[in-house]
């Protein structure tokens, strides 16, 4: 989150913004994947164990509320368009894959070890 606040801060003709040669749209996506990712590791695995689905939800509720506040943030910072619907929709669809791929991960390394 930290990394997104920073990266959001930088005003829109920066350098490192533009370091990357990737639409706008991938590096929202790439923010809130790693993002997403970061928030399945954080959660215990017993609860993934009890309720995989809530914990979907709720991973992709705060990575969507995190990239609402982070759009309202980019508004204030000079070259910067925050409230965009596209980047937003990217930081939602960059939460929601990391937890599938989470999960499908998941499920396969504990298929694994099961055999073991």
């Amino acid at each position: 989150m930290a990394g997104i606040f920073m990266l959001s801060s930088l005003p829109g003709d920066d350098s490192l913004l533009n370091a990357f040669e990737f639409n706008d749209k991938i590096k929202h996506f790439i923010a809130y994947f790693v993002l997403g990712i970061t928030y399945c590791i954080w959660i215990p695995r017993k609860n993934w164990l009890a309720k995989p689905i809530f914990w979907c939800i709720i991973v992709v509720v705060l990575c969507t509320l995190f990239g609402i506040s982070d759009e309202y943030h980019q508004s204030y910072v000079p070259g910067r368009s925050g409230n965009n619907l596209g980047d937003l929709m990217a930081n939602f669809i960059g939460g929601l894959v990391s937890v599938f791929l989470y999960l499908f991960f998941y499920v396969k390394i504990s298929k694994v070890n099961r055999e073991v």
